[in-house]
């Protein structure tokens, strides 16, 4: 990632990870990247296609998958009155070319992608829903966009991926910087919000605790939507949440409901459960924030995400 003099945190994680997390600002704006395309790039769509098409059946052979399987079905199925979802947008996942040719880059890209398309194909099935798909990534080549529609994913241009959620989205944003999280969702808070949950925000950037200011959609997700773990896979998925609105009321007025429990056991990585006193606290200060969305289309055509890469 290019130096842009912007201040940065290198937070030690388990198995010698490191995460880059960026110091919010006052005004939202994330830092500029200057990312490009591959302007060289090496595989066709039928390469992309054929590569695609390993990982995804790795992805479905893994226990990953069979855990969030198991977690999605549970949790669908117990719901009286499902979510609507009308659209799904799928931010930053990278290139499937990468310009510098890194291996894990790509796969990761592939498999973020792989769990995406599946996720969305077992809603479907449960719901019966009609979901249209989208997906934005900066530095996508004119192949990886036209390989995207293969998988019936539409690509569209920054900052048109942001201004698509609504109330009826599903909005995955995996290891996405807060200021691109607070971009998407400046709107509205999707139907489903699969990204770095407000724990792990509360961990990793300084001065949230005094500056809460950056955090108020995610204390609304935590107050107003079940919270689900998203199991691991070598690291692709650290950190990772679910955030799943119960029923139709809007994303400002929802009731709380108990914190879903189902796949907890198979998981094991997150307490999903709240006392009374930090709902009450966290939710007060949601309510008296106040959206300091001030971004420009400009700063928007720049931003990225720093991915979790060995």
């Amino acid at each position: 990632m290019a130096d842009t003099g912007a201040e940065w945190n290198q937070v030690k994680r388990k198995g010698r990870k490191l995460r880059h997390v960026s110091k919010p600002v006052a005004d939202e704006k994330a830092p500029s990247d200057n990312l490009q395309p591959n302007p060289n790039p090496e595989y066709s769509i039928g390469d992309l296609s054929k590569y695609h098409g390993g990982v995804t059946r790795k992805f479905e052979q893994s226990a990953c998958w069979q855990k969030l399987e198991r977690l999605l079905d549970s949790a669908l199925s117990s719901r009286q009155q499902l979510p609507r979802i009308t659209r799904a947008v799928c931010l930053g996942t990278g290139p499937y070319d990468p310009a510098d040719g890194s291996s894990q880059a790509r796969w990761t890209a592939h498999m973020q992608t792989a769990a995406f398309c599946a996720i969305i194909n077992t809603i479907r099935s449960k719901t019966n829903q009609e979901i249209k798909c989208f997906i934005q990534e900066p530095r996508f080549t004119q192949i990886d966009k036209e390989f995207c529609s293969k998988l019936d994913l539409e690509a569209v241009d920054s900052p048109a991926g942001f201004d698509l959620v609504d109330e009826n989205t599903l909005l995955y944003a995996i290891h996405l910087e807060l200021e691109i999280c607070n971009l998407a969702m400046r709107k509205s808070l999707p139907t489903v919000f699969i990204g770095t949950g407000l724990d792990e925000w509360l961990r990793v950037v300084d001065g949230t605790k005094e500056r809460p200011g950056h955090l108020h959609r995610f204390f609304k997700l935590e107050d107003n939507y079940h919270k689900l773990p998203f199991p691991d896979l070598d690291y692709i998925f650290s950190s990772t949440s679910i955030y799943l609105r119960e029923d139709q009321q809007t994303h400002d007025v929802c009731e709380r409901g108990p914190i879903e429990e189902a796949g907890k056991e198979e998981v094991g990585q997150q307490d999903t459960e709240k006392k009374g006193d930090e709902k009450t606290e966290s939710k007060t200060k949601s309510q008296s924030l106040e959206d300091q969305d001030t971004a420009t289309k400009s700063d928007i055509d720049s931003l990225r995400l720093d991915k979790l890469v060995t």
